[in-house]
């Protein structure tokens, strides 16, 4: 068995017989095709990878916390509120081109370990509270407004 396993030929035969007995997910195939590999893999180049996503996460997170500490401040002027919202939105003049909104928080951190996912899901879903009780608040007032016209 070691000598056929360690023959680049004959790797075919044992990976067809692994995904030939059981029915498997998309997630397995993935796994047996990175196990049964005949190119090298470049450890080095995926550890950069997994750090670089690790870094753009705890970019990401301490971006939103600092969004959150300024949205509680009851000082700022609903103007500046706005203005942070459309800023965390990304909702710029027309002419201007930054690029695209980011839609989902885990956009390109998506191997980062599952605490750091979660943590990272939370405090957008503190930001989403934050931003629905602006606008839900803005609604109040400008239904209360109308009533008194």
């Amino acid at each position: 068995i070691l000598s056929t396993v360690t023959g680049v030929h004959k790797y075919k035969w044992l990976k067809q017989n692994v995904q030939g007995l059981y029915p498997q997910s998309a997630l397995l195939n993935t796994i047996v095709e990175f196990a049964l590999k005949e190119e090298p893999v470049d450890v080095e180049k995926m550890r950069k990878c997994l750090l670089k996503q690790l870094e753009r996460a705890e970019v990401r997170l301490e971006g939103i916390d600092t969004i959150l500490k300024l949205s509680a401040k009851n000082f700022l002027l609903p103007s500046v509120q706005y203005a942070m919202f459309c800023g965390w939105q990304r909702l710029i003049p027309e002419g201007a081109n930054i690029g695209e909104p980011l839609t989902d928080c885990l956009k390109d951190v998506d191997l980062i370990p599952p605490f750091n996912r979660m943590l990272l899901e939370v405090t957008f879903g503190k930001l989403y509270a934050w931003a629905v009780q602006n606008v839900r608040n803005i609604l109040l007032d400008a239904n209360a407004k109308f009533k008194e016209l």
